[in-house]
């Protein structure tokens, strides 16, 4: 049964890479290439997408592998140093969870950009998550495309920064907003892991974004934007620098502090002792 979960953890892994581009020194212009280590999923423009199943084969062999290595390393090691094992169908349903709350949160994100938009006078022409197209009419496309939103109309810079901010911004806000449920009131054990997590997505999200993509990474390191697309619009709206990169770590700081509160307990009753007895001496 544990090979099993390894397998398919293995497939995912190999299919998830179809999310994450890769392109070869290279390429052809309007030609977009996933899959990690090797190619398996090509889309162009105007044109079907290309499925190179070989390549995906050696694909999935290779992180079934990587699995493989993984569980014999749990299970030789970790086990028996820490007397526990690992709950591979848990694991599973964990991570089945985390991909689909962090579509919620993406959803959440691209809706603030839209509602920002307009807002402030612009209208929403066209909207996407992964492979669905939300605006002007629902559809499923071939592509895959993290999100992405366009509005028509903003005409100053104050407008444009607004949209640009939006996205992280409104996941921003309902990550405080989950944060003070969680601290109001008391869920079963799956609903907190469900809501902690995509807080967790909501609080990530706008640090991420301003810091990846000025070190060459993109918004969720390997998906997403390629620009600081908050601090863009923070730029355009007249906020310093500085000040915006005090906000961010402010607020960063006050969501980690809510979402790891038994963590911060924990590290304060083993630092109080020690700052005691520096104090004394």
């Amino acid at each position: 049964m544990s090979l099993l979960w390894v397998i398919i953890c293995g497939l995912l892994l190999s299919l998830a890479t179809g999310l994450v581009e890769n392109q070869p020194e290279a390429s052809i212009i309007g030609f977009t290439y996933y899959g990690y280590p090797m190619v398996w999923l090509v889309t162009k423009t105007l044109q079907p997408a290309e499925f190179r199943f070989t390549n995906l084969a050696v694909d999935a062999a290779f992180w079934i592998t990587i699995c493989f290595v993984a569980f014999i390393f749990s299970e030789k090691i970790v086990r028996p140093r820490l007397g526990v094992g690992f709950k591979y169908r848990e694991f599973f349903l964990l991570l089945v969870l985390f991909i689909l709350l962090g579509l919620v949160m993406d959803f959440v994100h691209e809706s603030g950009h839209a509602l920002w938009g307009t807002a402030v006078g612009g209208r929403l022409t066209y909207m996407k998550i992964a492979y669905f197209e939300i605006y002007p009419r629902f559809t499923i496309t071939p592509q895959f495309c993290l999100g992405r939103v366009e509005v028509a109309g903003l005409l100053t810079d104050l407008e444009y920064g607004l949209f640009l901010l939006g996205g992280s911004l409104t996941t921003n806000i309902i990550s405080w907003l989950l944060a003070l449920i969680l601290l109001k009131t008391k869920f079963e054990y799956r609903t907190q892991v469900a809501l902690k997590i995509l807080g967790l997505f909501g609080l990530l999200d706008l640090p991420f974004y301003v810091l990846f993509p000025q070190v060459g990474l993109r918004h969720w390191i390997l998906l997403g934007g390629g620009t600081p697309e908050p601090l863009l619009g923070a730029r355009n709206i007249g906020i310093p620098d500085s000040v915006f990169y005090v906000a961010t770590a402010l607020t960063t700081l006050g969501l980690a502090f809510i979402y790891f509160k038994a963590l911060w307990k924990k590290a304060w009753k083993r630092i109080k002792p020690l700052s005691r007895s520096v104090l004394r001496h």
